[in-house]
């Protein structure tokens, strides 16, 4: 076992719980705004787009969370090379352990912060498919965040 990765997985732990539960936070805000419709993109408030913005960002950190420092450090305690493995790998190694329903999820989750990380503002088309995808993704991010915690929280033990 690695010296990082007890203080590494802790803290990825407490960063999944605090993210999962502000991005929680975030869908309730907008359940009745989403899913929107590309037309509807120019004309929002700007408290909707504040809360649409916050929305993304909490969706993008999850997902970063748990793959930079929850995965990695899950896969110390289980004795694996984090440094060896492609996030393909990792992702198939969590979902192996049990830290993860789907493998095959969560790498769409990672898309869709991927298409969420480029703006494009003169494509209202493109944006809302982006929202809509992160939205309709959002429950199941979630989940997975609960059971990736659930199965790394011994390591707070130690």
């Amino acid at each position: 076992m690695s010296a990082p990765e007890p203080v590494l997985l802790r803290r990825g732990l407490a960063a999944t719980e605090r993210c999962a539960a502000r991005l929680d936070r975030s869908l309730q805000r907008l359940r009745d705004l989403l899913p929107i419709d590309p037309a509807h993109l120019p004309a929002l408030e700007p408290r909707q787009q504040d809360d649409i913005d916050a929305f993304l960002k909490r969706f993008e950190q999850l997902v970063l969370t748990l793959q930079d420092q929850v995965f990695v450090g899950l896969a110390i305690r289980e004795g694996e090379d984090a440094r060896e493995l492609s996030r393909r790998d990792m992702t198939e190694l969590m979902e192996r352990l049990g830290a993860i329903p789907s493998a095959v999820d969560f790498r769409a989750f990672a898309i869709i912060r991927n298409r969420l990380a480029h703006l494009y503002p003169e494509e209202p088309e493109r944006q809302a498919a982006n929202l809509n995808a992160a939205y309709e993704a959002t429950p199941r991010l979630l989940g997975t965040a609960r059971q990736a915690v659930r199965r790394a929280a011994p390591a707070r033990r130690r």
